[in-house]
């Protein structure tokens, strides 16, 4: 089958993403009302007229506007029609797809892993293509588009695709904006050659991540999680250089060294745990948010008390005392109940 492809939005994407279907010889048309810069033997006056030219519609736009599009675009769409979108997340825009669209018109959620810096330095074409059991043909169809364009193409679910970027995209897209606020990359002439991924990152936030920043962040339901992650593994290193107040004097000066390294050691656990304690109650925080806005039970006993059966658990496979470890963990959802504003209680 020979698609002809109509192009949502000629955007920075939109615009590669044409230039690879030009190369590749694919027929194709471009609708965006706020473009002036489609060129005119390919642009399209109407949606209706897209539809009528294309086999296949990309919506190459922002996540927060396609269900509009796609609710505009519905009634002049048939079941010969296959629709995807190229966004960088995929729990969200995939669950907009299939509520718009439904059983009634193929459609696939895809995430092309290249944009206009990548193809101009030649890189690896990559795609991630989400399987879906409604429409498998149009699964084969979308592989079939990306390997034509010369994409290397992978299967991947929606939440897998997300949570995996969410420990790529998300914490570099992160590092590089803290890494463009704390002046990072600036004035620096005895630069090391060390140094140069750094200011390439730098450099990348400034000139590509800024459109994408928002929507990875924001869209993607494990950002914030990673982020979290992120900042604990940095407080911990930051805490495990700073000198500690007191320690000297605390410490009688006939203690062996070994013995200092070892309560060296106990305090870097000690400060990992605090991290630690610090992370679950923020989780706790947000499962309490959740449920609440779901009218769930907060605190759920039959939770609290399989959660303390599973640690016991634990601690037999690690040789622990269950007994302390129960007190220790009654005092840890103590810490995390009082870190919720309002009831009680834990996830």
């Amino acid at each position: 089958m020979t698609e002809t492809v109509g192009l949502l939005g000629y955007g920075r994407f939109g615009r590669a993403l044409s230039g690879l279907l030009s190369d590749a010889g694919v027929p194709h048309s471009v609708f965006d009302p706020r473009q002036d810069e489609v060129p005119p033997k390919l642009q399209v006056r109407s949606l209706a007229e897209l539809a009528a030219r294309s086999t296949v519609l990309v919506l190459a736009m922002p996540v927060s506007v396609m269900r509009e599009a796609l609710t505009t675009l519905r009634p002049i769409l048939s079941p010969s029609h296959l629709v995807i979108d190229v966004g960088s997340v995929k729990v969200r825009p995939v669950q907009v797809l299939a509520s718009v669209l439904g059983r009634d018109i193929p459609w696939v959620g895809t995430h092309p892993l290249f944009g206009p810096a990548s193809l101009a330095r030649g890189d690896t074409r990559r795609t991630v293509v989400c399987p879906n059991t409604l429409h498998p043909e149009a699964v084969r169809r979308t592989r079939a588009l990306f390997e034509l364009l010369g994409c290397e193409v992978t299967e991947m679910s929606p939440e897998a695709h997300d949570e995996l970027m969410s420990r790529t995209h998300v914490l570099t897209f992160f590092l590089a904006h803290g890494l463009v606020k704390a002046g990072a990359g600036r004035d620096l002439p005895f630069a090391p050659p060390s140094f140069q991924p750094m200011a390439r990152l730098e450099e990348y936030a400034r000139l590509e991540v800024p459109h994408l920043f928002a929507v990875v962040q924001t869209e993607n339901p494990y950002a914030r999680e990673a982020r979290v992650r992120l900042m604990d593994a940095l407080t911990q290193l930051h805490q495990g250089l700073e000198p500690q107040a007191g320690a000297a004097s605390s410490t009688p000066e006939s203690a062996p060294p070994a013995l200092l390294g070892v309560r060296e050691r106990i305090d870097s656990v000690d400060r990992e745990l605090v991290s630690l304690l610090a992370r679950r109650a923020r989780l706790v925080q947000e499962a309490a948010r959740v449920k609440s806005a779901h009218g769930l039970p907060f605190p759920d006993a039959e939770r609290e008390s399989s959660m303390m059966e599973t640690r016991r658990q634990w601690a037999e496979w690690d040789g622990l005392d269950t007994a302390a470890l129960d007190d220790v963990f009654r005092a840890v959802l103590r810490l995390s109940r009082d870190s919720v504003a309002g009831p009680d209680g834990d996830t």
